[in-house]
């Protein structure tokens, strides 16, 4: 007798952001001349007062030396806040041929590497700067931030740990809690991060990193006070939002979600994770059309985020687009291959196409990124089973159960092998429970029904095909007594 075995088609949320890697603004260097009084570096004068009165001391001609090179790191300090990147960078170079020997300037030069992205310059930059000063706490702080962006969580650490010796400030105790979360270390991140928040309690990135903390560790309550704590000191705060909006997610919570989703993108209408946030809530939903709107303009913001494409290729597959899914869950682990989500979610457009071993194989890989992910394990069952393997699938079925014991598809899908090896006793208990977890499974009461009359109970059975197509009108009977919708 045919028993179809059900795939279990997880819908990942979008992952909570932290505030990472936060670097301080360059010290200003100390106004030694009188023209100084134009170009002074100090954060409280008008930056594009301080780039025309450092343009005109350059010019005046009356600069030289040191002086000269701060009139030049004063401007590309101004142009940095403007975010002029180019310009800031091309002035500190000019510092630096006149003043080599400068701390501070090779740090300047290491804020904006890092802002650009490129953590090796990163690196250069602030281990030049500890050379030649090796109490200079920010110069370490920049180094680890760059060592953790670059996931080299031991060497960050390392730099931390020093950076905190000589200057225990709040953001490296933040950067600090930062990389102990991405390690895994949720109660080491949660003390440093208590203690950023001791040191300064108006510090809205340490509050929203504690939130993202308590949220791994399962404690959403908690996540969701952080980050409302955060957006009061920071209503401005996108990010902050758009993780209490994913906690409420969580939570089931849809109003309050897509309220703070609609919010980070009203607030910051080019943060990428929120379009990929608020799309996880759409497609969750079943609006899959909305969803892919919100995963286009993620994209669109953020090339490179491949959380976006996996969830993108989750929604195109449940619209039957496999081309499509494919493409985007191709391009999702191209760009993050360590992402279990991805793996999984193209293994499920391979077991729909009937590509068992290409499903087998991006199972695995989630399995083994993700060894506690029931979902991988439940549909693993079912590829071995496309191939005729049953002894494996029943032992993935027993693990998915296992690391979720109500996990009610894959007692429904150990059930279907019970039943094909006529051990109708234990094949009644599996739909009992999967009937059980979910109350409204009407096709398990109805497979329930047909093994209890195959083992002699044909009033029981009767009464549980009868309840069965009450729930789903569309359910019948073939003669091999395999349901089947109409």
């Amino acid at each position: 007798m045919p028993f179809r075995a059900q795939l279990g088609l997880g819908t990942f949320a979008a992952a909570a952001m932290l505030a990472l890697a936060v670097l301080s603004p360059p010290p200003p260097l100390q106004a030694q001349t009188p023209t100084d009084s134009h170009c002074p570096g100090k954060p409280a004068i008008p930056v594009d007062q301080q780039i025309l009165g450092c343009g005109d001391a350059i010019k005046s001609g009356s600069l030289a030396g040191k002086d000269l090179a701060e009139a030049f790191s004063n401007r590309g300090r101004a142009y940095y806040g403007k975010g002029d990147l180019d310009r800031a960078m091309a002035d500190y170079d000019r510092a630096l041929n006149i003043d080599a020997g400068s701390a501070v300037l090779f740090y300047r030069r290491c804020v904006v590497y890092f802002f650009r992205s490129d953590y090796d310059h990163v690196i250069d930059a602030c281990s030049k700067s500890v050379a030649l000063d090796p109490n200079f706490a920010l110069a370490y702080n920049g180094r680890g931030n760059a060592f953790a962006a670059k996931g080299d969580t031991d060497r960050a650490i390392a730099d931390f740990d020093q950076a905190i010796r000589l200057e225990p400030e709040p953001y490296t105790f933040n950067s600090r809690g930062v990389t102990y979360l991405a390690r895994g270390d949720v109660d080491r991140a949660i003390a440093d991060l208590d203690q950023a928040l001791k040191l300064d309690p108006a510090y809205a990135i340490a509050m929203n990193n504690r939130g993202r903390a308590y949220q791994a560790k399962g404690d959403l309550d908690r996540a969701i006070a952080d980050y409302g704590r955060a957006i009061d000191l920071d209503p401005k705060y996108a990010m902050a939002h758009s993780n209490r909006g994913q906690a409420y997610q969580l939570k089931g919570d849809i109003d309050r979600a897509l309220a703070d989703y609609d919010a980070a993108i009203r607030i910051n209408p080019n943060y990428a994770p929120a379009y990929d946030s608020r799309g996880s809530l759409y497609g969750n939903k079943g609006d899959q059309d909305r969803a892919i709107a919100d995963y286009d303009s993620a994209i669109r913001l953020d090339p490179g985020l491949a959380h976006a494409y996996a969830n993108r290729g989750s929604s195109y597959t449940d619209k039957g687009d496999y081309i499509h899914a494919l493409a985007d869950l191709d391009q999702a682990i191209r760009l993050d291959p360590n992402s279990s989500q991805s793996y999984y979610n193209r293994g499920v457009v391979y077991t729909i196409k009937k590509d068992h071993d290409h499903a087998i194989a991006d199972y695995d890989s989630a399995i083994r990124l993700q060894p506690g992910l029931a979902l991988a394990w439940n549909n693993r069952g079912l590829a071995y089973m496309g191939k005729n393997e049953p002894d494996r699938a029943m032992a993935d079925y027993n693990e998915a159960i296992r690391l979720n014991p109500e996990f009610s598809v894959a007692f429904n899908n150990r059930a279907t092998i019970f039943a094909r090896n006529k051990d109708y006793a234990r094949a009644i208990a599996d739909y009992t429970e999967a009937f059980r977890f979910d109350p409204d499974h009407a096709e398990a009461l109805f497979r329930r029904g047909i093994v209890r009359r195959l083992n002699g109970d044909k009033a029981g059975g009767d009464a549980d095909v009868a309840a069965a197509k009450k729930m789903d009108s569309d359910l019948v009977e073939q003669d091999s007594g395999r349901p089947r919708a109409k």
